[in-house]
């Protein structure tokens, strides 16, 4: 049986004072249950699931491409739940795991980064290596004192202690933020124009957001918003370096009037989302995703992701996939001022149409939706609106487009997601998945999909207690 580990929050003394006066803004601190819960994974795969349990990574699901990271390109989906072999073997704790379509990096109790998965556009392995698969963990950053990591779709982040930021990965929309469109990119550092640096930063599925020390907001890659594109010009799509948009993510009336208020920032399909300091959330951009308590017909996006399970097995679609988005580069879809909110929108507060109390203590989005946990440690989800059953089943009512309080089994402890899929952990040991449940993400037996009052995930648990032992409770963060 493997040695059960202490896991101790990763103590940043070496860091410069506005980041040592202000530990709410670093996630890679494992928050005791008995506060608040924060998720210590930001998952973004399509089809894979991924956690963080004892200091180890495990994975289940669709593992091709190098997902499993244990040298081996493709794992069955069947397969039962394993553990990333590279950090057991080197005896490294793992504190943070972020990820994109098909990659994942993790963050060590060193303060180093580390990637596998797939690699077409450097997103895995940055600076290490071109090899379009890294099929086993390669360190991507050394030495730089990291506190908090985060992926786009295909372009990794990495925050560090002193207040910089690294990225590599896919740039054709400005993603890298440094002032260029370039396919593959390198292990780089985005400077911000003031030269100031960074307190806390976020992502959404093709852009990224930072604030730094004087309070100024910043945002770079896919453009939300017109709002968000430099003063000379009127439109455009991509802002390739970082852009101020403080002012427009100002709430005076909430006393939101710079970002030292934020306390965290984050985003996904053409929407940003920000939690203050006193529990409020705001939304700015695509009003499909946003909790406005209203549904419009018109305002509604396809199931587009009904079609990905074929493509997921056939690397070539992928490509072609991707190469796709590519040519779509310059189409702007941001031109309709009924789609777009023209000022921050209230969804956590006294202003929100649902949840008027300020109740939130950390905020999780992707893709099309949001989750606040609570430090009462309830849920709430919100996001895009529509008829499918899956889409009611992960965000919310149809019928009035509004922040949705979970019932759920037992005292949450730990919550881990995707694309279109939740897991929550409680007291007890016991996890569960909620939302899409393709690539064996549920079950090892079948692809059915999952709702709130569902079973348990048994094989994941017995996978875990076959490593740590049957009287080891999982899900509970030190």
């Amino acid at each position: 049986m493997k040695l059960i580990k202490i896991i101790v929050p990763f103590l940043v003394c070496f860091c410069f004072p506005a980041l040592a006066d202000n530990t709410d803004k670093s996630d890679a601190i494992i928050l005791s249950t008995q506060t608040g819960i924060k998720p210590t994974t930001r998952i973004n795969l399509k089809r894979t699931g991924v956690t963080l349990e004892n200091g180890d990574v495990w994975v289940w699901g669709y593992r091709r491409q190098g997902l499993q990271g244990n040298g081996i390109k493709n794992v069955d989906k069947s397969s039962e739940p394993a553990r990333v072999r590279t950090f057991v073997d080197q005896g490294l704790t793992i504190i943070q795991v972020a990820a994109g379509r098909y990659h994942i990096i993790a963050l060590d109790e060193n303060g180093d980064v580390w990637g596998w998965g797939r690699n077409r556009h450097r997103q895995a392995a940055g600076s290490i290596t071109d090899d379009p698969y890294v099929t086993t963990p390669v360190k991507v950053l050394s030495g730089r004192k990291v506190v908090n990591i985060y992926c786009g779709d295909y372009a990794s982040y990495a925050l560090t202690a002193t207040g910089e930021i690294w990225a590599w990965g896919r740039g054709n929309r400005g993603e890298i933020g440094v002032g260029n469109r370039v396919s593959k990119q390198k292990t780089q550092r985005i400077t911000l124009p003031n030269s100031k640096l960074v307190v806390t930063m976020g992502v959404g599925e093709r852009n990224a957001y930072a604030i730094d020390t004087g309070g100024n907001i910043w945002t770079w890659g896919d453009v939300i918003s017109r709002k968000f594109c430099p003063g000379e010009k009127k439109t455009c799509n991509y802002v390739t370096s970082p852009e101020n948009i403080t002012s427009d993510l100002k709430v005076v009336s909430a006393g939101i009037t710079s970002g030292q208020r934020i306390k965290e920032i984050t985003g996904g399909k053409y929407f940003v989302t920000y939690l203050s300091d006193t529990g409020l959330v705001y939304g700015f951009g695509a009003i499909r995703y946003l909790a406005d308590g209203k549904f419009d017909e018109n305002a509604l996006d396809e199931d587009d992701d009904q079609d990905w399970d074929d493509e997921d097995d056939d690397d070539d679609a992928i490509n072609r996939r991707e190469d796709k988005e590519d040519e779509n580069d310059e189409i702007d879809d941001r031109k309709d001022p009924n789609r777009i909110t023209k000022a921050p929108m209230s969804i956590i507060g006294p202003d929100s149409p649902d949840i008027k109390e300020s109740v939130g203590y950390s905020l999780y989005c992707r893709y099309r939706g949001c989750v606040v946990l609570t430090k009462h440690k309830s849920l709430l989800t919100w996001g895009i609106k529509g008829s499918s059953k899956i889409i009611t089943t992960l965000y919310g009512q149809k019928s009035t487009g509004a922040v949705k309080q979970r019932k759920l089994k037992g005292t949450l402890t730990k919550i881990d997601g995707g694309r279109e899929s939740l897991y929550y952990w409680n007291e007890d040991g016991e996890v569960y998945g909620v939302g899409r449940g393709s690539q064996r993400r549920f079950s090892l037996s079948d692809n059915h999909n999952r709702d709130w009052n569902a079973s348990r995930l048994d094989f994941l648990m017995d996978a875990m207690h076959n490593v740590y032992g049957k009287d080891y409770v999982l899900g509970q963060t030190k």
